[in-house]
């Protein structure tokens, strides 16, 4: 009776906390070594589900796991990138999020104010995107996945390399932008620049966009201003809240309001 008893319990918490999603069980996450071109290797978290080739996920973190490293990010209370690939896992997506620390010591924010030069910046979106590029490859020869249905996430800063890497290269099958940093810093790569209708018409797969209430006010303003108009003018596939109740932080952990949105977005496009 004392074991059923703390069975219910453990299933009471997981659905108070909103981790309690259907779906296939997850295997424990693994970390990888992601190999790119010139002999660099980048470590991540993968997690897979049963049933033969299903689809996949990459996800993309923000600054501050580039900066303070998956440890650092993680004992700072910022973001654990394994949260999003268990969830992900839970709603039946093989999933992958690269650990990306390219010029963590040179280029990232702190205390509100960037650090780096547009060099820098430049250089930590196309090394974003190079490292997109081989989580792609890297699912695609695993026997789990189904190499035409993978999807790219990102959060922040890696929400903006989920843009730029969805238009140099067409072969994503989804797009999901979750409150993608406007990185002024980054010059070209911007997220002013890549909102340009010239730059998503690249994009031929549907969008998913998600910003909170409370989101910074650069983000807010170029979302609504420019991303939104020029993708719906364009003609494209869009999916996007902007009430979600939160900050930029907010977006930290894979909240259940977050999470039932992408799921049934997920579920109408990448399936």
């Amino acid at each position: 009776m004392r074991s059923l008893r703390n069975t219910r319990t453990y299933l009471a918490i997981l659905l108070l906390s909103g981790w309690w999603i259907s779906g296939p069980a997850w295997a424990d996450i693994q970390w990888v070594q992601l190999p790119l071109k010139g002999g660099e290797t980048v470590r991540g978290a993968f997690g897979t589900v049963a049933g033969g080739k299903q689809p996949a996920v990459i996800f993309n973190h923000g600054t501050g796991v580039r900066h303070l490293g998956h440890d650092g990010a993680v004992a700072k209370d910022n973001m654990d990138v394994r949260d999003y690939v268990k969830a992900l896992n839970g709603m039946g997506y093989n999933a992958i999020a690269p650990i990306r620390d390219h010029l963590g010591d040179t280029a990232y924010v702190a205390r509100g104010s960037t650090v780096g030069s547009t060099d820098d910046w430049v250089s930590v979106v196309e090394y974003g995107v190079r490292v997109s590029t081989a989580a792609r490859e890297f699912l695609s020869a695993r026997a789990e996945v189904d190499p035409s249905r993978i999807a790219i996430m990102g959060f922040s800063e890696g929400g903006n390399v989920t843009l730029w890497s969805a238009i140099r290269q067409r072969n994503y099958r989804v797009v999901v932008l979750l409150s993608p940093a406007s990185l002024r810093d980054a010059g070209e790569y911007s997220l002013r620049q890549a909102a340009r209708r010239g730059n998503l018409s690249a994009i031929d797969v549907p969008v998913f966009l998600a910003v909170g209430e409370d989101d910074k006010r650069p983000i807010r303003k170029i979302t609504q201003r420019r991303l939104i108009p020029n993708l719906q003018a364009l003609g494209k596939t869009l999916v996007q809240r902007n009430d979600y109740p939160g900050g930029h932080d907010w977006f930290y952990r894979p909240r259940d309001a977050l999470m039932k949105d992408v799921r049934r977005f997920l579920a109408e496009h990448l399936k």
